[in-house]
């Protein structure tokens, strides 16, 4: 391996490419041009995937705290010496607006999960509902084999931190062994931030077979939900029907959207046509979505393995627009930073509030694996 050397920058810029955040590194020429502005000259290029710089971003965030004081005391050079008394106390606000709760909170799970140093997935996903675009929700996913020491312990040393409801964390302790795998998710609006723990079972070829045969689902996740800012807490079960065709889960679709919305179930209908152009439906992986606790009644068609991009069902993701009356602006902006990544699987049906929605996952850090049927 060459040797490293330390390279002095003072200058760089930062750019999203796709799925990879790209920083370039430089040094001031020192010369102005005759637009009085200083010319750079780029010195080193870093290229990182999207989670890896997020939790750079966390980790410097991190660093930087222990010289806030000293930064303050440097910058307060510059203000009158009544400002400067004010700016350099230790408890004094930030100039900047303090960053909201949930992304703190989203961010905390960030780090809690990356510090395991294990391999783990990150997958975001977005929300439609009526008049309203929701685009912070993410899931993390880590194998419990890749969890050391104590599984177990160390899950539910972060949902304690989340202040997970006695009853959830009684419920995840005595279903826990059933996990091959834990999803962790977030979801953050200004006036509600739902925490989730998913338990991913392992269903052998087997099962899967037997379940096929008998036209019965087979349970694939538990999930608890809690919300942080609300006395809200639900459980979730989440039921995989085996290797159906498409003609199988478009019934299964009609049997969700009953008396709902057929614009819709007519968008479901079509996002499954153009999955099963590129992959056979029995490659896709269909599930139907149950909570004792409300009415809901949901679906979630996982299409990784048709290997689309979210571009691919544009004109789709427009009717949802319109459907939902959401502001063409603020779907643009969102579309326009993700048109590149994977699509992942839609969701979507009647919710616990009882109303249509759709959510969208895309750019998954890894594909997801689930049980194929083997030829």
């Amino acid at each position: 391996m060459d040797p490293m050397h330390a390279v002095p920058s003072e200058a760089f810029k930062l750019a999203r490419e796709g799925d990879d955040v790209v920083i370039d590194f430089g040094r001031l020429d020192g010369v102005p041009l005759p637009s009085g502005l200083i010319s750079i000259s780029v010195t080193d290029r870093v290229t990182l995937k999207l989670e890896t710089a997020r939790r750079l971003l966390v980790w410097l965030d991190d660093s930087l705290k222990p010289h806030s004081a000293r930064m303050r005391a440097e910058q307060a050079k510059a203000l009158s010496p009544g400002a400067a008394a004010v700016a350099a106390r230790p408890d004094q606000t930030p100039q900047r607006p303090a960053q909201d709760a949930s992304g703190e909170r989203a961010a905390q799970l960030l780090r809690l999960v990356g510090a395991w140093g294990v391999p783990h997935q990150y997958e975001r996903s977005l929300r439609l509902t009526e008049g309203a675009l929701q685009a912070n929700r993410f899931l993390l996913t880590v194998n419990t084999s890749d969890i050391p020491p104590d599984a177990l312990s160390q899950v539910l040393a972060v949902c304690d931190r989340f202040e997970m409801p006695a009853h959830l964390r009684a419920a995840a302790v005595e279903h826990f062994a059933m996990a091959r795998c834990v999803h962790f998710g977030f979801e953050g609006q200004p006036d509600s931030i739902v925490c989730k723990l998913y338990l991913e079972r392992e269903v052998t070829g087997q099962e899967a077979d037997r379940a096929r045969s008998g036209n019965q689902p087979v349970l694939l996740h538990l999930a608890f939900k809690w919300d942080l800012l609300r006395d809200a807490a639900v459980t979730t079960r989440y039921f995989w029907y085996p290797f159906l065709s498409a003609r199988e889960v478009e019934a299964r679709l009609a049997h969700v959207y009953r008396d709902g919305p057929p614009g819709s179930e007519a968008i479901a209908r079509a996002l499954l046509r153009l999955a099963v152009e590129r992959a056979p439906a029995e490659r896709l992986q269909y599930l139907e979505v149950e909570e004792a606790e409300n009415a809901r009644r949901s679906f979630d068609l996982n299409v990784y393995n048709a290997k689309l991009q979210v571009k691919d069902i544009h004109p789709l993701m427009q009717q949802m627009r319109e459907n939902f009356a959401i502001r063409p602006g603020q779907f643009q902006a969102l579309y326009d930073q993700i048109k590149a990544l994977a699509l992942g699987h839609l969701a979507g049906g009647v919710h616990r509030n009882g109303k249509d929605f759709f959510n969208l996952y895309y750019g998954a850090v890894g594909l997801p694996k689930f049980s194929e049927k083997l030829n």
